[in-house]
């Protein structure tokens, strides 16, 4: 046994072993010598959860009858306690075991071995190396804010749906069973806990408490720019950061951020005055700079081997409670995958989300594809970089555009129910060991799983085929895809008369091995998602519906198989009763009230329409809504005013 934690510790190691060996000298026969001692660990590399029990095992010859004594001694510098002994009625060999229990929260990684002393003598076993890298718990999340303005709100909305003054403003957030921690609050100058010792001498990245190189997922919002991030009075740099890398005791999986531009890729496309990095897809394999940024260069050695993924944003970003709800609403609600419940979340006609990771040569086989979160290392290999990111969106017929003088003065109010199955859906329902699947030929394997929402009557398919690379000649143009999606859900009975525009969006890839060149990158697509949205007729008025309900999302592979889909499609009854509605003058007023500095922004677009909440909320009408996006008058001032999103009710009460 050992002394303490069962060792003692190497201080006290040379006056112990000298009493072993006075006492000890007679327990081996004379003409009984140890000819060979051995021991392996059961396993030399380990990579999993923590604390984990190494056993150990080996084997003692003689070459006559004896008593043998042993000790085992480790790298530690810690030594056994008790003499163990070993009797041999002849020559031979005899096994021998034991084992170490090491790992956790604050020995993530270790090197090291263990040996066989036979005492009173010299002969000492050859070391039994091994190596263990910990994983970090599994479904544990933190997530940090910028300057104190509302994204305080935005980091504890992503992981409780509420805001710090505990008011519930996001239906979707990180699972309530995860272990969720929302750090740096009240902290000044925090940059140094999103540094690694490796790249600067302040690096605080491993800190136990607000080391945000310790949780499975990590989750910022804030100001930002291309290579700047506000940390409460001090500022980020991709520069002095380095990722999930195990050897410096970083653990992190999943990096994601909300900030303008952290994540920017390609040219600076300007427009009206206003410029961004909205074309990703035309990145020239250029050096960074301000006219063409190049996120392989900036974020590439920022992804350690054992990251999983990094995700920012390569435009301006609007990073409030209905982003984080869309998120994980997409997660949640329909069926996205990792990479997809950002991407899709945070992503519009105008913001263009970013993701990045180390893999081999294959892309369909990185965390580029993760279903859903783990906590396990990227061992997909590190000789390559790959990036996914939103491609251009179409939208057919567009969404309407209003005007103020063409708003209505009032309107009937609509009612909601929950929807009843359609019968083309019903009659293609099957039970498999009591689970709902749906079979048809366009979806991935020919099967999906159906899941449900009691709150809305919400569908979820989740096919049971794996997407992969998908080879170039197989590839459908943007037309045949987006028909594609809307055949399947009229075979399923989803559209009606209220179906509206219909927006198309892929999510592309490239890739380029690490230290390539340009002519190195290659190009791809991992597949479509095409979104039908609500349009519901109120009188005279025509609404188009916003929100993450009243709308069917379907995402497809690029040669047109079915990935997944999902439809949040509440019955609409129209009322007989009116609602007034403000005029625009008064709700911008409004919005504008709202902002933290309102003369330092301009308006960018609104919007007027209905909103239908997420699938996981109960909702018995349709609101009436105004959403008015601001942007600064000045695009260098991004770090003291980023971009907002303001929702107004259009209701006159």
């Amino acid at each position: 046994m050992f002394a303490s934690d069962r060792y003692i510790r190497v201080c006290k190691r040379a006056a112990f072993s000298a009493l072993i060996l006075s006492a000890t000298l007679g327990w081996q026969n004379a003409s009984a010598a140890v000819t060979k001692v051995t021991l392996a660990p059961s396993v030399k590399t380990y990579s999993g959860d923590c604390p984990v029990k190494i056993t150990f095992k080996g084997t003692i010859t003689v070459n006559a009858p004896g008593t043998v004594s042993y000790l085992y001694t480790r790298s530690d510098g810690a030594t056994d306690t008790r003499i163990k002994k070993l009797k041999f009625m002849a020559a031979g060999s005899k096994n021998i075991s034991t084992t170490w229990t090491l790992g956790g929260p604050t020995l993530p990684g270790y090197e090291g071995w263990q040996a066989v002393n036979i005492a009173g003598t010299h002969i000492t076993s050859p070391h039994a190396d091994f190596r263990i890298s910990c994983d970090p718990p599994l479904n544990s999340a933190k997530a940090a804010h910028g300057n104190t303005d509302w994204h305080i709100d935005t980091a504890n909305e992503f992981l409780f749906g509420k805001d710090m003054a505990n008011n519930s403003t996001a239906a979707n957030f990180a699972p309530a069973g995860w272990n969720k921690t929302h750090i740096h609050v009240g902290q000044t100058n925090a940059a140094h806990f999103y540094n690694d010792t490796a790249r600067t001498a302040v690096g605080d990245d491993t800190d136990a408490t607000n080391g945000i190189d310790k949780p499975m997922l990590f989750f910022y919002a804030g100001h930002g720019n291309p290579t700047t991030w506000n940390a409460l009075g001090t500022n980020g740099h991709q520069s002095d950061m380095l990722l999930g890398n195990i050897a410096g005791n970083g653990q992190l999986r999943y990096f994601w951020q909300c900030s303008c531009e952290t994540f920017a890729h390609g040219p600076r496309v300007c427009s009206g005055g206003d410029c961004d990095y909205s074309a990703p897809e035309n990145f020239d394999g250029s050096a960074d700079s301000v006219a063409m940024r190049n996120v392989f260069e900036r974020w590439g050695p920022v992804v350690g081997d054992d990251l999983r993924m990094a995700c920012g944003v390569s435009t301006l970003a609007y990073c409030h409670e209905n982003n984080v709800n869309a998120i994980w609403s997409q997660f949640n609600n329909h069926g996205a995958s990792v990479a997809e419940s950002f991407i899709n979340g945070l992503g519009s006609a105008s913001v263009k989300p970013l993701c990045i990771t180390r893999g081999g040569a294959n892309i369909a086989s990185t965390p580029l594809y993760d279903d859903t979160f783990t906590n396990r290392r990227n061992a997909s290999g590190s000789s390559h970089l790959h990036i996914l990111y939103a491609g251009g969106t179409q939208t057919q017929p567009p969404v309407f555009i209003w005007k103020p003088e063409m708003l209505p003065l009032k309107l009937l109010r609509v009612r909601l129910i929950p929807p009843g199955d359609p019968v083309e859906f019903k009659n293609r329902l099957t039970l498999v060991r009591k689970v709902e699947n749906i079979r048809d030929k366009q979806l991935a394997g020919g099967r999906a799983l159906v899941r449900r929402n009691p709150e809305s009557g919400a569908l979820n398919l989740r096919a049971v085929g794996k997407a992969g690379l998908i080879a170039a000649r197989d590839v459908k143009s943007d037309a045949a895809l987006r028909n594609s999606a809307i055949n399947f859900v009229r075979k399923l009975g989803w559209t009606g008369e209220d179906s509206g525009a219909i927006r198309s969006g892929k999510l592309l890839t490239a890739s380029m091995p690490v230290g390539g060149k340009a002519s190195d990158i290659t190009h791809g697509e991992k597949g479509t998602v095409v979104t039908i949205s609500r349009r519901i007729k109120n009188g005279n008025q025509t609404l188009d519906v916003f929100g993450q309900g009243g709308r069917i999302d379907v995402m497809l592979t690029g040669d047109g198989r079915v990935q997944s889909a999902s439809r949040t499609w509440r019955q609409a009854q129209i009322a007989r009763e009116e609602i007034a509605i403000k005029p625009y003058a008064q709700a911008l007023k409004e919005a504008q009230r709202q902002l933290q500095k309102a003369d330092a922004y301009k308006l960018a677009d609104w919007r007027f329409g209905y909103k239908e909440e997420a699938a996981n909320v109960a909702q018995a009408e349709l609101a009436a809504i105004f959403e008015f996006d601001f942007v600064p008058k000045d695009r260098e001032q991004l770090l003291d005013f980023p971009p907002q999103q303001v929702e107004i009710s259009a209701e006159m009460k």
